[in-house]
């Protein structure tokens, strides 16, 4: 299993719209996680910033699947006026973070 942690930064004044799209995340959105790998999601806010974790069986597995659902493109477009996904270039995913200790 992966563990996965990454940042994002919400946009000037969006903070509300943002907590209430999340407060009902798709049913397709939530099914199309699960199919993809992931077992465990979720996204914390202080002020603008949101840190994010998850965890799946094969992260590169995961990505592909998510790659390739028309719900999560649809979902990432409505994202996009809300957050600054702050991309990794040279991975096109989220900046990760390096995980220093986990608690088994």
């Amino acid at each position: 299993m992966e563990r996965v942690g990454f940042t994002m930064r919400v946009l000037p004044g969006k903070e509300a719209e943002y907590r209430r799209r999340h407060a009902a995340v798709w049913p397709e959105m939530l099914t199309a996680l699960k199919a993809a790998g992931c077992r465990d999601y979720s996204i914390f806010i202080r002020g603008a910033d949101l840190f994010a974790y998850l965890e799946v069986d094969d992260f590169a597995a995961f990505r592909a699947f998510m790659a390739a659902s028309p719900v999560n493109d649809r979902w990432q477009g409505e994202m996009a006026d809300l957050i600054d996904p702050l991309t990794d270039p040279a991975t096109g995913f989220h900046l990760r973070l390096e995980e220093v200790f986990h608690l088994d």
